[in-house]
């Protein structure tokens, strides 16, 4: 594939991917498979964000209130499958992927009604033979309880999960495989309007085209002079444990009133998570996550006893208006954002790459949603 645009005397890439988390390795993997010469530019180390947690819920949303950004995530989780077997097979590192569904109890009489008009409309919304079910006993007792789920349980065979450490090192294999430029411990300090990345003690690094995919980081790079919010940082915290008995790898992804119970195929099991808008450290865990690892013992027999072998927390981004940015970013020459998967981010991430790399080479991807599109979101500022 010939260069997308002609280089300066400076640039020794096509492309230029700021940010190393799900989002950006994946643009990485993917424009090097398409033939650019890429360099990946992280702060700190590959996955030190977000994106190195322990969760990895592939969760769809309630097939109810369709709208592009529902389709937009259902088509992201049914291609994820083949996109993470593909690079399972190029790679030979697993990423911990298993299609598990999803149980969730219905502990009040009132919510009954919603759950089967849910079931109803995953007939029209979801394709055959993904469905969400509404079941009167419990399909696990050792995992989730009959007394657990007294007007009944949703459940859903659409939800996956991944194993994210494991996934972003067959990402980061990958790109390895495809000789692209990793640069570790770099900090884009601040980012030009000409698409010129300047660097924390110096230095710049120039590309014919630039994604900005740093997460909630990518925020304060292109706040100057934009009046309005773009978007924030929201903190989550988890855990994982280890049960004192071992657990079926694919026992169903359990939620309850915002707990996250995720079994993993190293016999460890995942909760979480918190979503904290006010924080004073990043990386902290505290009583919150205490809370969490209290609220999942108590909803599944399986975690009694279990021992607590990490504690994690880390920042989630979330865009304006809850709408991932992918696309132009306006003001900037040959310039891309693809951040703001809230919660979500793991599902899309390989399909967000696929639309920026797409509008990069001049492409209109019809299956991006216009609500997520920059433009239209930041219309009417100006980028100085």
């Amino acid at each position: 594939m010939q260069p997308i645009s002609a280089k300066a005397a400076e640039n020794s890439h096509d492309l230029a991917v700021i940010g190393g988390g799900i989002t950006g390795l994946w643009t990485a993997f993917h424009a090097a498979r398409q033939g650019l010469s890429v360099v990946l530019i992280e702060k700190r180390g590959l996955g030190a964000g977000a994106s190195g947690g322990v969760m990895g819920a592939l969760m769809p949303h309630q097939p109810t209130g369709w709208d592009g950004k529902k389709q937009f995530q259902l088509d992201g989780l049914l291609a994820l499958e083949e996109e993470i077997s593909e690079l399972e097979d190029f790679t030979g590192l697993s990423a911990g992927y298993r299609r598990c569904g999803r149980l969730m109890p219905i502990r009040v009489a009132h919510k009954r009604p919603f759950a089967e008009n849910w079931a109803k409309a995953s007939e029209t919304n979801w394709p055959h033979p993904f469905r969400w079910r509404v079941l009167d006993q419990t399909p696990v007792p050792d995992w989730l309880p009959s007394d657990a789920m007294p007007f009944g349980a949703n459940y859903d065979d659409l939800s996956a999960r991944a194993d994210p450490r494991k996934l972003l090192a067959a990402l980061t294999e990958g790109l390895r495989r495809h000789s692209v430029d990793i640069r570790e411990n770099t900090a884009v300090e601040t980012l030009d309007p000409d698409g010129t990345m300047r660097l924390a003690g110096g230095g710049r690094i120039s590309a014919g085209h630039v994604v900005l995919a740093a997460g909630w980081e990518s925020f304060p790079l292109i706040a100057p002079g934009i009046e309005r919010s773009i978007g924030t940082g929201v903190k989550g915290q988890a855990a994982l444990l280890r049960p004192a008995r071992p657990v079926d790898p694919a026992a169903p992804i359990l939620y309850d009133e915002g707990v996250y119970v995720i079994a993993h195929d190293s016999g460890d099991v995942a909760v979480g998570s918190t979503s904290e808008n006010s924080f004073d450290d990043p990386g902290s865990t505290d009583e919150k996550l205490d809370t969490v690892i209290a609220a999942a013992t108590a909803l599944s027999p399986a975690l009694e006893g279990a021992v607590t072998i990490e504690r994690w927390a880390g920042i989630r981004p979330k865009a304006a208006g809850r709408d991932p940015l992918v696309g132009p970013l306006p003001g900037f020459r040959n310039t891309f954002l693809a951040t703001g998967g809230f919660k979500i981010g793991f599902g899309i991430a390989h399909l967000m790459a696929r639309a920026v790399l797409a509008q990069i080479i001049g492409g209109n991807p019809a299956f991006l949603p216009e609500s997520f599109r920059p433009e239209p979101r930041l219309r009417g500022t100006e980028i100085t």
